[in-house]
């Protein structure tokens, strides 16, 4: 089989998605945490355009093993690392970086492995969890980012549902939200209002996800 005549437009961005990962993992091992958040905040964003191009035009015979290997690098490998350098940590990095890992590993296995559900994730999605470890770093403590690792990598392998956002524009805008968080910390520093408030938004988006499965069920036994 050639692997280039097996590519499809979605693939594309499955691609660009891995190589905006590796971007993140090299300004990562740069010192440079701004643009290593924002990098695995725009692989998010073209891992969700690689989803509506694949629904459209449908999937390509590479496309979910292509998507779980960029989303590996991505969301898996480079947040992991981009903590681990971001605070400086030894051994302690290594076990929870480690363990962030394994249950991304684990996670996008099971995804590959069950039955699609149209509506919800089984577990935390590992491009959310990808995107909440990362921007929690530009938080600058590790007394916020250590604890939400460890809980993100619990809740990836967990067996709670957690709600598929369909509507890309939706995706796409809290995407951009996230990346202006990022360019504000970047251009602002810590100490200003701006960032102030950019703290409580950020808190309040990473918040609210983690516990929209506590609003599904409240839902659900209304009905």
């Amino acid at each position: 089989m050639n692997v280039f005549e097996a590519l499809k437009l979605s693939d594309l961005f499955s691609l660009l998605n891995a190589m905006l990962g590796f971007g993140a993992l090299l300004a990562a091992h740069n010192g440079e945490s701004i643009l290593s958040a924002s990098m695995i905040i725009l692989a998010a964003i073209s891992d969700g355009i690689d989803g509506v191009v694949a629904r459209r035009n449908g999937p390509g015979y590479l496309g979910e093993n292509l998507d779980s290997l960029a989303d590996l690098v991505s969301f898996g490998a480079a947040p992991a690392f981009f903590v681990v350098t971001a605070f400086n940590m030894n051994w302690e990095g290594w076990i929870l970086g480690g363990l962030y890992l394994i249950c991304s590993i684990l996670r996008l296995a099971r995804y590959v492995a069950s039955e699609k559900n149209d509506q919800f994730f089984e577990g935390l999605p590992i491009p959310a969890a990808g995107m909440i470890l990362a921007a929690s770093v530009l938080l600058g403590t590790p007394l916020v980012t250590l604890p939400l690792m460890l809980i993100i990598s619990i809740l990836m392998i967990s067996s709670i549902y957690y709600p598929k956002i369909r509507d890309f524009r939706v995706a796409a805008t809290l995407g951009l939200l996230f990346l202006i968080i990022a360019l504000i910390f970047g251009s602002q520093g810590s100490q200003t209002i701006s960032s102030f408030y950019a703290d409580i938004i950020l808190i309040i988006i990473i918040t609210a996800y983690l516990l929209s499965p506590v609003v599904i069920s409240l839902r659900r036994i209304e009905r």
